[in-house]
């Protein structure tokens, strides 16, 4: 299985998208979504959640929470479902990865999407970082975790 540990802001949107759609909440920039889309059309990877909104999310849909259920419906008018989420291990993203894939030995492959700085060693080749100051995910971080997701 190839998996995809996605962030939301930073990733699927930036500071600039958010100023300009006015509104707080779960913010998702369409561009960054047909982002996500491609790399998991053309990888067939499974997208593990890492964002901190993450914790309205559950794999059961009725356990979801208002903000939870909409995720899944932003992801759904995408195409895209979400498969897992990370553990909450707070504050340490890189220790809620490994425990992730420890848990989870059938991964083969894996790109991690996020604008924090990640930089244990397992992670190395395995990490791109977007900037949320500026676009978030764009078009050359696509193809990297292409390339990272094919080997």
């Amino acid at each position: 299985m190839k998996v995809i540990f996605l962030d939301f802001d930073g990733v699927l949107n930036s500071d600039k998208y958010i100023r300009e759609c006015g509104h707080t909440g779960v913010v998702i920039d369409p561009e960054k979504m047909e982002y996500l889309k491609e790399i998991v059309d053309l990888t067939d990877a499974k997208i593990v959640l890492t964002t901190s909104w993450r914790e309205h999310w559950d794999k059961n849909p009725d356990e979801c929470d208002d903000t939870g259920k909409l995720i899944n419906s932003i992801f759904a008018h995408y195409g895209l479902e979400i498969y897992d989420k990370t553990p909450v291990i707070r504050p340490d993203r890189e220790k809620e990865i490994k425990k992730w894939l420890e848990d989870n030995p059938e991964t083969v492959n894996f790109v991690v999407l996020d604008d924090m700085r990640l930089e244990a060693d397992f992670l190395t080749g395995h990490i791109i970082k977007t900037s949320a100051f500026r676009d978030a995910l764009k078009e050359k971080d696509v193809k990297e975790a292409i390339r990272i997701l094919k080997g």
